[in-house]
């Protein structure tokens, strides 16, 4: 949750000074705030709050009814500002989880709200009166006010549950709505980023790059907070695809070329947020390899297959070791960030070098036993990611998600395949026994059958019939 924008919403001149006080104590436990109405970009204030609620995760907004007194000092009128109301609905409409969304009430009640502005996350705080000429007071009660708000804001984020990147691909079918019912009022950095892989696996990858042209025809004019960038980057991982076909025809060289220099450009440079450089970095990087694997398989020269194969491999494992910087880069004690979502591409990049090693088998003869050395050990890798995320999924009740599917079909692929390298009889009966089980379910499940499926009953036919 650190590093998280948390925009902060006010109305009042005692509340904007809140507000100031709630943005300082929350930026030294490490997170950004934007005050609402204080940047000075936009052409009007509510051209400035929007464009401020786009970029934050969370949002606190601080409510208390504003009274109007005449030069008698009668009260003429008591009610609720109404930008802050404004700013209240925006949020509620663009953040899906209105977990995030802090309604603090001075001195209401939650009744008090129009009922389409109540929620759960709600914070009751007095604030008493106090004399206009008493400064000591005035401190007292506002230096009060704010240690509740930001107390509460706090103990709720260590107990708030972030999303699992994982959920990001299961939640594939509601993401994408978002994605392709993009008006440009939404961030869908995350969404696109996190969630790519399924639009490959369920074959909306030519859809979704076609909605990404129009999207990115949209931000390019106001490329401004880093979701361009993602768009960008998407874009040149799902032209892989678009380009082969999803595989299934040649990489041609000026494609290559094309992909190479949109895979090679720095997009995650422009990005606000620590994980998306980081995971935008992998994907593009892993993007360019399958580049160099796939045009190295193209090549006539046996010279110039090993030259690409090679290059692939490199980037294999430059992709393995920025996943491990990035799941281990947290404080000491502390557990592994993005550790089951990492296992997916640590599982495609180790399979990877165990393929490429096949072919560089072939290639290079008197090196013959070097790779398959490296076929077994990294055969035995990518079988062991896999049997640990198959595993995390059926512990964590994910039976029906669409990963799920896809998951499971690639660790009875990576059965099939560590079978061939195994040399032990009663391992051998154990992975027979395992995929035999998994392979029976999956037949009937004609429905979801691909080309995942369809190396699984190629590499399986020695054990599986």
């Amino acid at each position: 949750m650190r590093n998280s924008r948390v925009f902060i919403g006010w109305s009042g001149p005692d509340n904007q000074e809140i507000a100031r006080k709630v943005s300082n104590r929350l930026s030294e436990s490490g997170f950004s705030s934007i005050i609402g109405g204080e940047w000075k970009a936009s052409l009007t204030v509510s051209e400035e709050i929007i464009d401020q609620m786009n970029v934050c995760d969370f949002a606190i907004v601080l409510i208390e009814k504003e009274i109007r007194r005449n030069k008698k000092d009668e009260i003429v009128s008591m009610g609720f500002n109404p930008n802050v109301m404004m700013e209240l609905g925006y949020m509620l409409r663009k953040v899906s989880d209105h977990q995030r969304i802090r309604r603090v009430l001075l001195n209401l009640d939650p009744s008090e709200l129009p009922s389409d502005l109540q929620g759960a996350w709600t914070l009751k705080v007095e604030k008493p009166e106090y004399k206009n000429d008493d400064a000591e007071a005035r401190e007292r009660v506002l230096n009060s006010v704010t240690e509740k708000i930001v107390d509460d804001f706090l103990g709720y984020i260590k107990n708030f549950k972030n999303a699992d990147k994982l959920d990001y691909f299961d939640d594939w079918e509601e993401n994408k709505l978002d994605i392709y019912n993009y008006k440009g009022d939404i961030r869908i950095a995350d969404k696109l980023i996190y969630g790519m892989q399924a639009a490959v696996y369920s074959g909306e990858f030519e859809r979704l790059y076609e909605k990404l042209t129009h999207i990115k025809a949209q931000l390019a004019k106001k490329d401004r907070y880093g979701d361009y960038s993602a768009v960008a980057c998407a874009m040149a991982v799902l032209n892989v695809f678009v380009a082969t076909n999803r595989l299934t025809k040649p990489l041609e060289e000026n494609d290559f070329y094309s992909l190479c220099d949109a895979l090679s450009r720095e997009y995650e440079n422009n990005m606000d947020d620590d994980d998306l450089k980081c995971w935008c970095k992998i994907f593009r990087t892993d993007k360019l390899e399958l580049c160099y694997e796939l045009f190295a398989g193209n090549q006539s020269d046996n010279e110039e297959k090993i030259e690409y194969y090679y290059a692939a491999l490199e980037l294999c494992h430059n992709i393995f070791e920025m996943i491990e910087a990035h799941i281990n880069d947290v404080p000491e004690g502390q557990p592994k960030k993005d550790e089951e979502y990492s296992l997916l591409y640590k599982a495609f990049t180790t399979r990877n070098i165990y393929l490429i090693h096949g072919q560089l088998k072939e290639l290079e003869p008197d090196k013959a036993e070097e790779h398959l050395a490296k076929q077994k050990q990294y055969c035995a890798e990518t079988y062991g990611y896999r049997k640990e995320l198959y595993s995390y999924y059926t512990a964590d009740t994910r039976e029906n998600s669409l990963s799920m599917n896809f998951v499971s079909q690639e660790y009875l692929l990576s059965i099939a395949e560590q079978y061939k390298f195994e040399d032990s009889r009663l391992k051998k009966m154990e992975l027979s026994r395992t995929a035999k089980n998994l392979f029976g379910n999956w037949r009937k499940r004609i429905e979801i059958q691909n080309m995942i499926f369809a190396k699984v009953e190629k590499e399986g036919a020695g054990f599986l019939f």
